[in-house]
């Protein structure tokens, strides 16, 4: 089990927004220069989020989906942690990860997808669970018990509304990262936030 990153010496996300509300135009320059040493660090995220959520819960009923959602997280989040990674938040039907270096997320992702698959396997459709997965990678601001930054935003969007179910999305920043024995081939070019981004599916 790789061990996952240390989080000494990061302020909480309490602590944060606790020195944010100090800042003046007058020390604003000296307090970002500071938080941003402390906490500013190149990770790879993970957005993992759930296919069908708005139909089952129509079908099945939320508490179905809920229990069903349970105990798939309580499966698939080990991997997250056998792999290097932080879980930072389980929310909705979310599940948001942080990796050193991309190739421990995406070995996790491939983990988590291939567990699914036998998970599913003979299983009706109601008590069967995908994931959609989207991953970028960048400088961030990490915190004990969160991280914010564009890097993130943009793992969250392709996560939750760009990949399909079952499917493994990179963007190029990642790609460039993995090493050949992951496989993986050009998907396509979407744009967030006015900046174009190639994405790359990984096969499985």
């Amino acid at each position: 089990m790789k061990r996952a990153p240390s989080l000494r010496g990061l302020p909480t996300t309490e602590q944060l927004f606790a020195k944010l509300r100090t800042r003046t135009k007058k020390n604003a320059d000296a307090l970002d220069a500071e938080l941003e040493a402390l906490c500013v660090r190149e990770a790879t995220i993970m957005m993992c989020d759930s296919s069908g959520f708005t139909r089952k819960t129509h079908e099945y009923g939320i508490l179905h989906f809920l229990a069903v959602m349970t105990d798939v997280y309580d499966r698939v989040e080990p991997l997250v942690r056998r792999h290097g990674g932080t879980t930072i938040s389980m929310g909705a039907d979310n599940l948001l990860a942080i990796f050193d270096e991309p190739a421990a997320g995406v070995d996790a992702a491939i983990a988590m997808q291939r567990l699914l698959r036998k998970f599913n396997a003979d299983k009706e459709d109601r008590d069967q669970f995908q994931l959609c997965m989207g991953f970028h990678h960048g400088k961030l601001l990490r915190l004990k018990d969160g991280v914010f930054g564009a890097k993130v935003n943009v793992a969250a969007k392709i996560g939750e509304d760009v990949a399909s179910a079952d499917e493994i999305l990179v963007t190029g920043e990642v790609e460039k990262l993995l090493p050949a024995r992951i496989k993986r081939k050009y998907g396509r070019s979407i744009t967030l936030g006015g900046k174009n981004f190639e994405l790359h599916r990984v096969e499985y």
